[in-house]
């Protein structure tokens, strides 16, 4: 009876941590409330952006609305040396530009992961895959590649170049 006590409470004890546990793809958050710290923050999501970076599938409107918001708070934090100095609607308009900035930087996030439940074909047993916000991205240029190239390779419908084929359809002639 006590090593079925024991087996329990062993049990509970293993599935209560792997449920609090933290997922791994998880961040932790940056606190940024001073002018020094903001302006390394500022500059490494302006480095992110660019080619290769963790944020480089920001579209380029998008990019404009960060770099405006984020020049505004280096504007708010040029007047306020930490957001505890600052008045309170210094501390809202922060706030609205930390939104902006956080709501498209999360959306196009590289490194976001994307997970989706569908059943296969021929099945009506769901499966769960898994990608990256990058691999997504990447994944759809190279149809859109390919699909160019496959256009590209067709003829043109021209009466020159156009000719009956041997089962009395059309057939390219270059």
């Amino acid at each position: 009876m006590k090593m079925l006590m024991a087996a329990a409470i062993a049990a509970s004890v293993a599935f209560c941590g792997a449920a609090g546990a933290k997922e791994n793809y998880k961040e932790k958050a940056f606190n940024a409330d001073s002018r020094d710290k903001f302006e390394a923050v500022a500059a490494d999501v302006r480095k992110q952006m660019e080619t290769g970076g963790r944020y480089q599938y920001v579209k380029a409107d998008e990019r404009v609305k960060v770099d405006a918001a984020l020049t505004e708070m280096t504007a708010l934090f040029a007047a306020n040396d930490s957001v505890a100095a600052m008045p309170e609607a210094t501390k809202i308009k922060l706030f609205n530009d930390q939104e902006v900035v956080n709501s498209i930087l999360t959306q196009r996030d590289g490194d976001r992961v994307i997970c989706t439940k569908t059943a296969p074909v021929g099945s009506h047993i769901p499966i769960t895959n898994c990608h990256t916000y990058a691999q997504e991205v990447e994944a759809r240029e190279g149809t859109k590649k390919q699909m160019n190239e496959w256009g590209r390779g067709a003829c043109s419908a021209t009466a020159a170049s156009v000719k009956a084929g041997p089962n009395g359809g059309a057939a390219c002639h270059q």
